[in-house]
């Protein structure tokens, strides 16, 4: 495994497009392979395939209109190969200047010269205590 600087750079990239609307970006990140995944913080939201997935972020960018921004902190990022992934901790982040931090796992494969999207998950922590009602050691 070796540190990928320009995984970092790509997911700041997927940032910038989700909340910006920048639609061409998006469609050239999503690999177009069977496999694509993309798990948001909503319960319903389990996309599978290409179509579904850009169907559904175009939908939802263009809902949000840039009032969240996606602020990334210090991505990881790591390559075997061609694949690749990063582990995130970025924040919403609303017009209104209020924050809500998120936990965000990408993966990666090289195609060509370019990295494709596989598959994503956003989630929101949860203290444990609150999840299955006690605390345990973290």
């Amino acid at each position: 495994m070796q540190e990928m600087t320009e995984l970092k750079t790509v997911m700041t990239g997927f940032y910038d497009a989700l909340s910006s609307g920048d639609e061409a970006f998006m469609d050239a990140l999503i690999c177009r392979h069977a496999g694509v995944l993309g798990i948001g913080t909503d319960p319903d939201e389990w996309w599978e395939g290409h179509a579904t997935l850009r169907s559904k972020m175009k939908t939802q960018m263009a809902e949000m209109g840039g009032s969240v921004r996606i602020v990334g902190s210090d991505p990881r990022a790591y390559a075997e190969g061609s694949v690749g992934w990063v582990a995130d901790r970025p924040r919403f982040r609303l017009d209104d200047g209020t924050e809500s931090p998120i936990r965000l796992t990408a993966t990666f494969h090289k195609e060509q010269d370019a990295w494709k999207l596989v598959q994503f998950h956003v989630s929101v922590g949860v203290p444990n205590e609150e999840l299955i009602g006690k605390e345990l050691t973290v």
